[in-house]
């Protein structure tokens, strides 16, 4: 029997039990607690790196899958393009603005054509951009989607973030990988000073969306 377990003396009122004297605490030496440090900071650093080599290989599948899409959708005349987009629910304006265009330039591609190959590319890599995104993150009415904060606390959207030329901030939002602060950031580094505000948007007891000042 190993000397380190010891049987309690039968009685006929309580079960047998063994019981398991516990080892005596190894004392961890400083120079073992500095090697530990620095493994642990060794691993920390090489999960970063690993953790930036996927978020990259995940950016280019999501281009690559996107470019696909664009080369499909360009396909299409650029007039079935931009009422598929309308369909979806865009604003002229919006879409204007995402195309880097005057709304006036949109309603006469609608009307007339004459939209140039640079100006046709525009045109349906975004609206691939809307498939890609709606089909592989489940985004129900994209439109409105594009409309809305990515946060409360500052008034950025994804028509923003794609108005920018940061498509691949909207990809991150999309999926959910992305912080809300970390993508304002890359968005705009001084977010926080341009979008300061006094007051905050809260839900009121009626149920409806009310204003009020900070810390009421």
């Amino acid at each position: 029997m190993p000397s380190d377990i010891r049987r309690a003396p039968y009685s006929p009122t309580a079960p047998t039990a063994v019981l398991i004297e516990q080892p005596e605490p190894v004392a961890t030496t400083a120079p073992q607690m500095s090697d530990l440090a620095e493994a642990a900071g060794s691993l920390r650093i090489q999960a970063k790196f690993i953790h930036e080599d996927i978020g990259d290989l995940h950016q280019r599948t999501l281009f690559i899958a996107w470019e696909k899409r664009t080369a499909h959708r360009g396909k299409e005349a650029p007039a079935n393009l931009l009422e598929a987009l309308g369909d979806l629910g865009f604003a002229w304006r919006d879409i204007a603005r995402m195309l880097h265009v005057s709304v006036p330039a949109v309603q006469k591609w609608r009307r007339a054509g004459g939209v140039t190959g640079e100006n046709r590319r525009k045109i349906a890599a975004l609206l691939a951009l809307c498939d890609e995104i709606a089909d592989r993150y489940h985004i129900q009415e994209i439109a409105s989607w594009f409309e809305m904060p990515i946060t409360s606390t500052a008034p950025v959207t994804p028509i923003d973030l794609y108005s920018a030329g940061k498509a691949d901030l909207v990809f991150e939002h999309a999926s959910g990988h992305g912080d809300s602060e970390q993508l304002l950031t890359a968005y705009d580094p001084q977010w926080r000073e341009h979008f300061h505000s006094d007051f905050e948007v809260y839900l009121d007891v009626d149920g409806q969306m009310s204003i009020r000042p900070k810390g009421a």
